[in-house]
């Protein structure tokens, strides 16, 4: 049984970052149904989460969300999507 199913167009960014530690693959998902929120999917450690610029700035909160080890390497992350984010997704329907 299908309680709700819908269909819209959204916007999808695929990165790859490096750091000193690692590197992190990322896919960065926006669309209107999450409130303008990003799926963010790390590939390696197949974990995701639904983030705002604010949830993002929250290191550590986001690293272990997406099981990024090293907090440094959070950060870095961090920093890319905040300057990325609010360039993503401008639609401004709800």
């Amino acid at each position: 049984m299908i309680s709700h199913e819908s269909y819209e167009e959204s916007r999808s960014r695929f990165v790859t970052l490096l750091t000193e530690n690692s590197q992190y693959d990322l896919v960065v998902n926006y669309s209107s149904h999450f409130l303008g929120k990003a799926l963010i999917l790390h590939i390696q450690t197949n974990l995701f989460g639904i983030f705002d610029i604010h949830d993002v700035r929250d290191h550590t909160m986001f690293a272990a969300k997406l099981g990024i080890l090293n907090l440094e390497d959070a950060e870095r992350v961090s920093d890319y999507l905040e300057d990325v984010m609010p360039m993503i997704y401008t639609s401004t329907e709800y």
